[in-house]
């Protein structure tokens, strides 16, 4: 479904109504396609440029999975229309409400850091829900030791990926998650501060309260996480063969549309652009 849904977002990006013709686009995959969606909506293609209205809406995607996924959890979601200071995906049941946000990365992407995951975002957007909760894939977490795992059990926001979120789909049974949205509480009280920041220290306790919840081996677990790293690699092979085709296509160019090319990569008409409209307003102000 992947290359249907990047052709899919290419035509549909430019239309008013995008986000609708999205929604109505995912509405109509069924269970096991949204699992297997789960997997890949937390990559995101590297044929879309950064802050392109096509990697806007592969985001929205990622929220719309993850609304639907929540609803199949028997926790009743919806995406929020409101963008800015505010989550993305809104779920509640008779007991409890919460907040969610559904992260994507690039693979070609290196360095991440705490502010990309926004732990303390999520707390605040929180305002008077019961809990928050955060989505990635498993891989792009820090693997070692980070602040965010001292600030999601310090301010009680969940952190999960969206291998777990496949697991618990295969095996949910009416079960009630609210174990896994006070993982933070739990855990705050038991680690000291060096403690609260090693992922190790938070992934066991993650893995080991959804087992617990769905009454399965942890070992059933690490088959849906082989899973991801399979995923994970098809998807790479398909970004480095984008990239190759990329090279392929800059060697064949002539001088001139190389150098055309170079500058419009540099945006450098556009920072002039930038810089005269900064003195004209210079000049109406004198």
């Amino acid at each position: 479904m992947r290359d249907n849904l990047i052709k899919f977002i290419i035509k549909i990006s430019n239309k008013s109504n995008a986000f609708d013709l999205l929604e109505e686009f995912i509405r109509e995959i069924d269970k096991d396609m949204l699992k297997e969606n789960l997997i890949e909506c937390g990559i995101m293609p590297e044929m879309f440029s950064h802050d392109s209205s096509n990697e806007k809406l592969w985001a929205k995607y990622s929220d719309i999975i993850l609304s639907h996924a929540l609803n199949y959890l028997n926790i009743n979601s919806k995406v929020l229309a409101a963008r800015g200071n505010s989550a993305d995906v809104y779920g509640e049941t008779e007991e409890y409400s919460l907040v969610a946000d559904a992260k994507t990365f690039r693979l070609s992407r290196t360095a991440k850091n705490q502010k990309d995951f926004k732990v303390n975002a999520l707390d605040s957007w929180r305002q008077n829900n019961n809990f928050s909760l955060l989505v990635s894939p498993l891989i792009q977490y820090p693997s070692r030791k980070s602040q965010i795992y001292r600030q999601a059990i310090e301010k009680n926001v969940t952190l999960l990926s969206y291998t777990h979120l496949y697991f618990l789909l295969e095996h949910h049974n009416d079960q009630n998650l609210k174990p896994l949205f006070e993982i933070g509480n739990e855990l705050n009280e038991s680690l000291n501060d060096n403690e609260k920041e090693k992922a190790s220290n938070y992934w066991n306790n993650i893995d080991k309260t959804v087992c617990d919840i769905l009454n399965r081996d942890e070992k059933d677990l690490d088959y849906f996480k082989q899973l991801e790293i399979e995923k994970t690699v098809e998807i790479g092979n398909e970004g480095i063969r984008y990239w190759e085709n990329k090279i392929n296509e800059i060697r064949n160019l002539s001088k001139e549309e190389a150098i055309e090319l170079l500058i419009k990569s540099e945006k450098i008409e556009t920072k002039i652009n930038t810089i005269r409209k900064s003195l004209t307003r210079i000049g109406d102000n004198e």
